[in-house]
């Protein structure tokens, strides 16, 4: 059965009246190859007082036939998402939803989760899911707090958020979600930033990250196990016209309070023109203790680094690391790899470094376990980030 969330005011100024109408499929499909005005007396939208105009009726005729609710107005909203069941697709359409907050607290299920559509890229405000088993897909999120996750299952692909107050995407925590060929421009402090387990962050595009109140700004910060980070595109973030410069990174990582990581695969992506490093992981706290010391914390493979920093791979206290079979490039460069302070365990082989400077540069402290296979300078001191 298909149904639609239809809206309509009274003509005797009652207010607004929200019907459910229940049509079979096949009525569906006749109803969408007539005209929109045969659409509206086909589903039966009805008003307080008589039929509908056509100019009344909210169904849009481009929505695909899988549309289990249609929503066209920022206050119907969590009306209509109060209402929504494993398997169902809720449509978003047209242009008066720029204020809206998709707010989403009920789950789907792994077999039948429930899909957020949006038609022709509409624009809302925000998006919240503290919810199982949702997929976020086609959205213009710009204006608010970006589209932030909390869940098991979850999916955000193919939608652009950009000018956001906050991360562009958050997953705080997640677990077996994806997030997915998406572009995130001009967000506040992180394009995307992940908590959590078996999250996948494939093939996105983020650029132009901005700080918050004289704060840092990152591509993506990670935290967590399980993470899989490939084939995405970072570029363009600056420290410049600031009175406080952040320190810009593509990928971030650190355990001042947040869980171990460890098995992260980071792999295939862009770094370019930003102004610090490429990777940076410190472990200030307690060196990522909690990782299994048998584990790799993180696998930095085949990705291409043309940053501004003075490295581009920065390990602080931070143990565990592979460097494998990546690229590095960038005019500041001074060693391509900077390990120091105990970062004991690291891999650093078959990696290219265009340029003179040496491809590593690892202090005595970090040398028990470690196997550098690239040119090597050595440095038992802290050397200048």
């Amino acid at each position: 059965m298909a149904r639609y969330v239809v809206v309509g005011s009274s003509r005797h100024g009652a207010g607004v009246w929200r019907l459910v109408v229940v049509v079979s499929a096949a009525l569906s499909v006749v109803a969408r190859s007539l005209s929109g005005w045969c659409c509206a007396v086909l589903v039966g939208v009805v008003h307080l007082g008589g039929c509908a105009s056509p100019a009344q009726g909210p169904l849009h005729p481009s929505l695909p036939a899988q549309c289990t609710h249609t929503i066209t107005r920022a206050e119907d909203v969590s009306v209509v998402l109060a209402l929504v069941a494993p398997g169902d697709t809720v449509c978003f359409v047209g242009p008066d939803l720029a204020q809206a907050v998709v707010t989403m607290a009920r789950s789907g299920t792994a077999r039948a989760p429930i899909r957020l559509v949006a038609q022709e890229l509409v624009t809302v405000r925000e998006v919240q899911i503290r919810a199982d088993y949702v997929s976020v897909e086609g959205f213009d999120v710009a204006g608010g707090a970006g589209v932030s996750l909390e869940g098991t299952g979850l999916t955000v692909k193919n939608n652009t958020v950009h000018d956001t107050q906050q991360d562009g995407i958050s997953c705080h925590p997640c677990t077996d979600s994806t997030i997915e060929s998406n572009v995130l421009r001009h967000n506040t402090t992180n394009g995307v930033d992940l908590t959590g387990e078996r999250i996948t962050v494939r093939a996105n595009t983020i650029s132009g990250t901005v700080p918050q109140d004289n704060g840092d700004t990152d591509g993506m910060r990670f935290y967590g196990n399980d993470l899989q980070i490939t084939d995405n595109t970072i570029v363009d973030l600056s420290m410049a016209g600031y009175a406080s410069p952040p320190h810009p990174d593509c990928f971030q990582t650190l355990d001042a309070g947040k869980p171990p990581t460890f098995n992260v695969l980071i792999a295939n992506n862009i770094c370019r023109n930003v102004d610090a490093q490429c990777l940076i992981a410190t472990g200030d706290q307690d060196a990522n203790s909690g990782a299994p010391p048998a584990v790799p914390s993180i696998i930095f493979r085949e990705n291409s680094c043309a940053n501004n920093g003075a490295q581009a791979v920065d390990l602080r206290r931070w143990p565990n690391v592979q460097i494998v079979h990546n690229t590095f490039s960038g005019s500041n460069l001074r060693r391509a790899v900077l390990i120091t302070e105990g970062s004991t365990g690291t891999t650093v082989t078959g990696n290219t470094t265009t340029g003179d400077c040496p491809t590593v540069e690892i202090d005595d402290s970090s040398r028990p376990g470690s196997h550098i296979n690239d040119r090597v300078i050595d440095n038992s001191r802290t050397a200048r980030r």
